[in-house]
C-alpha cells in the first residue's frame, strides 16, 4: 500500500498526520479536504468559499471583517503547519487561501448572482494569471527563510487576488454592469 503521494507540488504523507495539530492544519488547510480533489484544487477551494462568503454577507460589517481576519489568521496558521509536516513549500493541496480570496472579491455581491459568477471568475483570473503584485508577492513568500512567512505567504498573494476582483467588481457596480 502506497502512503505518499508525490505529484510535484502536491505531496502528500499520510504517515505524517499524527497529531491533533496536524489533523487541524489538514482539514483547514485543505479547506475541509477540497485541496485533496485530484483536479483543480484551487477552483474547489474557491467553490467551498462561495457558501461561506454568501452566509457571512449579512452579518455587521465589523463582525464579518473580525471572522475573515480570523479565517485568514487561522489559514496562515494552518499552510504553515500543514507545509511542515508535508515537507513542501506552498502545498498545492492548501487551499484555505482561496476561500479567503473568493471572501474578499465577494463583499460586494450581496445577493446578485451575476456578481457572485463576476467574483469567481475575476477572482481565479487574478489568482492563475498572477499579475502585479499577485506574483511578487508569491514569489517573495517562497524566498522567505521562516516558514511562518510561508504560510502568510501562501495567504497573501490570493489576498491580493481577491482585492484585484473586488476593485474590477466596484467599477462594475458603479458603472451599472453590475448590481
Amino acid at each position: 500500500m502506497r502512503h505518499s503521494i508525490y505529484s510535484g507540488r502536491r505531496k502528500i504523507n499520510w504517515r505524517s498526520i499524527k497529531s491533533a495539530r496536524s489533523c487541524i492544519a489538514l482539514g483547514v488547510s485543505t479547506a475541509l479536504g477540497a485541496g485533496l480533489f485530484p483536479v483543480a484544487p484551487g477552483t474547489m477551494g474557491t467553490l467551498v468559499g462561495i457558501p461561506v462568503a454568501f452566509f457571512s454577507q449579512e452579518w455587521p460589517w465589523l463582525f464579518r471583517f473580525s471572522f475573515w481576519i480570523a479565517l485568514f489568521l487561522l489559514g496562515s496558521w494552518s499552510a504553515k503547519v500543514f507545509d511542515e509536516t508535508m515537507q513542501t513549500q506552498d502545498n498545492q493541496n492548501i487551499v484555505i487561501d482561496e476561500v479567503i480570496g473568493l471572501g474578499v472579491s465577494a463583499w460586494t455581491a450581496g445577493s446578485h448572482f451575476k456578481t457572485w459568477v463576476a467574483a469567481f471568475c475575476l477572482f481565479r483570473f487574478f489568482d492563475v494569471l498572477k499579475p502585479p503584485p499577485v506574483r511578487q508577492i508569491d514569489q517573495w513568500s517562497k524566498k522567505q527563510e521562516s516558514l511562518y512567512w510561508g504560510g502568510m505567504g501562501v495567504m497573501a498573494d490570493d489576498l491580493i487576488a481577491g482585492f484585484q476582483a473586488l476593485g474590477l467588481i466596484l467599477c462594475f457596480q458603479w458603472l451599472g454592469i453590475l448590481a
